[in-house]
This record gives structure tokens, sequence and C-alpha cells, in this order.
């Protein structure tokens, strides 16, 4: 059962009928009952939350009528989600656990640190080849703080028209002001990009100091991510204005171990020497050995047999090796 004070908080917020309070002490609720595994009620309690379907909950002040829109296209510029991902279901490596648990306790004492003049991490960098876990993290955050994750659109947020993607910008920093979030920027480098990329024109070079003066004047209580693949891309005045960095690098094998046995966890796979594939998968990221994990079990599924071997896993490794090497030869 939830503790005394989620409770009471989740009555004072119906009370007072402060739907982003209430939104936000369910979700801790359920990050709670998680913590505690137990899944069924906290899979139920997120149905409930996301009225029964598979869609997430947004709350009614914050309705798709209320975010903001490109003037040009009348596109979304933010979505708002909901997550159900714990860091427990992340495989990271301990420096990274380290830099989030700090992250995560910062924020959590905020007031403390603020009653001796000092302010917790809030702008963060997140770097790294993809597929290695940085969006995933973003919501684990999200999840473990109780809060909603606005995810910026990138590919909304530039326009074609002269100083609209500026103004998009302004947007979607003015609507994350109006509540807590982890406010998430996706695929950041299309808009921080270098100011001496002699291959852009100067309305990205505005666009850029756009953004560092809205970085620069970002107050909220909120957290607020970019993450890249790119990060050689961005521009050098960018980096100074984060107040931490987070690399993703691929995993090293005692990851690989770790994220294969999580994915086959509930599903027998004694038969299964995952160290002898080690080597095959090194150096790939996170999304492949979990695609090949999950190829190998739907094999399983299909041939209607009742374990993961390793004919399966050997032959879902082969599939994605190929698969990688088509991807390769197009890019």
């Amino acid at each position: 059962m939830a503790s005394g004070d989620l409770l009471k908080k989740l009555f004072r917020s119906f009370k007072r009928q402060d739907t982003d309070a209430f939104y936000s002490a369910a979700l801790e609720v359920i990050a709670e009952e998680k913590k505690k595994n137990h899944n069924v009620l906290a899979e139920d309690l997120q149905k409930i939350l996301n009225n029964g379907n598979d869609h997430k909950f947004i709350p009614a002040d914050r309705s798709f009528e209320r975010l903001p829109q490109d003037k040009d296209k009348g596109t979304l510029l933010v979505e708002v989600k909901s997550s159900n991902r714990m860091l427990s279901d992340l495989v990271l490596s301990p420096d990274i656990a380290d830099q989030i648990t700090t992250i995560l306790d910062e924020f959590r004492d905020g007031s403390v640190l603020r009653t001796y003049g000092l302010r917790p991490k809030q702008k963060i960098l997140f770097a790294g080849p993809p597929g290695c876990g940085k969006t995933v993290t973003a919501e684990a955050l999200a999840t473990e703080l109780g809060l909603p994750l606005l995810y910026t659109r990138f590919d909304a947020v530039i326009s074609s028209l002269l100083g609209e993607t500026a103004a998009n910008l302004r947007k979607v920093f003015e609507f994350a002001q109006k509540g807590t979030w982890v406010v998430f920027f996706d695929e950041f480098d299309a808009i921080g990009k270098s100011r001496q990329d002699i291959g852009e024109h100067g309305e990205l070079k505005r666009v850029v100091n756009t953004f560092l003066q809205l970085l620069d004047n970002f107050m909220s209580d909120s957290i607020l991510i970019a993450a890249t693949n790119h990060e050689t891309l961005l521009d050098r005045a960018i980096w100074r204005r984060f107040d931490e960095i987070v690399y993703f690098n691929k995993p090293e094998p005692d990851e690989i171990r770790k994220l294969v046995a999580m994915r086959l966890r509930g599903f027998p796979h004694s038969g299964l020497n995952i160290d002898s594939f080690i080597s095959s998968m090194h150096g790939w990221s996170h999304a492949d050995i979990e695609r090949a994990t999950i190829d190998a079990i739907k094999m399983v599924i299909i041939a209607g047999e009742s374990e993961v071997t390793n004919v399966f896993f050997r032959k879902a490794v082969e599939m994605q090796k190929n698969r990688m090497g088509v991807i390769l030869q197009n890019s």
C-alpha cells in the first residue's frame, strides 16, 4: 500500500481539483507499488489512469488544444507522455547509474539545496550512439520522479519559414514553464548545430542563439534533458550550458550479459549459454542486443518449443548481424 504521505498528497490534490498534482501523485503511487514488486497492482492502476486503454492520460488543462503548435503547419510541438519504465528495468554502466542517481537525489532534495543558495542539476545533456538508452533513461527518470515527460518533437520545431523555428522554441519553453516535467529534446543536434558550420545558413545560427538564451533563462523546477546521437555537431557554447553531461556508450561484456538475462526474465532459458555469445554482440547497441533476444523468444514460441536454447539464440544473433549489415550499406 502507498505511504500515508503519498495518499495525503493524492487526496489533497483531488480536493483542490489540481489535475497536475493529482496526476503526479498517482504516478508516484504506481512507481512505489512497482518498487515493492506489486506489478499486477501497478499495471492495473496505470490502466485506470490511462482511462482503461493504451492511450496515455493527459490532464484536461493540457489537452491537445492547448499544446503549442507550429503556426504554419499546425502540428504539435510537444507531446505529454507518462511512462511505466523504472531504472530497475534498465542496464546502465556504473558511472551512468551514479550520475542518474545524483540527478534524482538533487531533484528530490532541491528545497534543501536552495536553502544553501544552491540549485539541483537541472539541465542535462545525454550524448552517445543511437540505441544506447538515452530516451528510455529519460522515461525512467520521469517515472522515478512521478513527473510527466514533455517530449519535444524536433521535426515539428524546425520550420521552413524565416524566424518561425526560433518562435517555436520560445513556445516550447513558455509551455514548459507552466508545469513541472521532465522536458526531453530528442535528436537535439537538429537545433543545436554549431554556429561555425559553414554549411548552415544564418537562420540556423539565429536559432542556436535563441536556444542558448532560452536555456540560460529556464528557471522552472523541471528537469530539462537534451539528447543527441551526434554530439560533435553541437555548438561549443551549448556544452557549457548544461549542469551534467551523461555519455551513453555501447555496453561492456558484463552489461551485455545482464541485458540478455533481463530480457529473458520470465522465459525459460536454462539451455542457453549467454557467455558464449557475448563476443558476437560486442560493439552492438543496447537496442541491437534487445532485438536479437526478443527475436530468439519469438522463434521459440512459433516453433512450439518451451525454452530459448543456443540454437535459437545463434540464429537470432545472425539475423541481427545481417540486418545491421544492410543498414550499414545503406547509410
